[in-house]
């Protein structure tokens, strides 16, 4: 058996804090600041703290076909009840087409593929892929351009 933990998700202050001056002294190892903002370290948090090891998408005139492995070490667990959305993003970086489908239970260290068809006759600037856990938070996010 075994398991990670990660410590700190936010700067804090502290009496003993590594930067600022008496009561604005705090401590700056966190993955957002004081006020919530992600540093460059939350998106790698993200993605080690994910059970989704890897998504390949294969575009066929809209109608893509994605490939989710999930991971075969810590953190692995098996997918019960995530989701797969697509959003189709046309000109001017707009959002016009948002698909979801149910994604099959995964076994960790397993993978599937599934389709998911856009309506939109145009080719996307990008689409934006998120497996979704049954709390409707990404736990994986993945960008196809053409």
């Amino acid at each position: 058996m075994a398991g990670a933990i990660f410590f700190c998700y936010n700067d804090y202050r502290t009496h003993v804090g590594d930067r600022g001056v008496g009561a604005l002294k705090q401590r700056v190892h966190g993955v957002v600041d004081l006020c919530g903002a992600q540093k460059a370290s939350y998106e790698v948090l993200r993605r080690e703290s994910s059970p989704v090891e890897s998504l390949t998408a294969e575009n066929h005139l809209n109608a893509f076909q994605l490939r989710l492995k999930t991971r075969h070490d810590v953190p692995m667990y098996t997918l019960r009840g995530y989701k797969l959305r697509g959003i189709f993003y046309g000109e001017g970086d707009i959002p016009v087409e948002r698909q979801e489908v149910e994604l099959p239970e995964i076994a960790s260290g397993g993978e599937t593929t599934v389709d998911l068809t856009f309506s939109q006759s145009g080719v996307p600037l990008h689409v934006k892929f998120d497996v979704l856990r049954p709390t409707g938070y990404s736990a994986y996010s993945g960008n196809w351009k053409p």
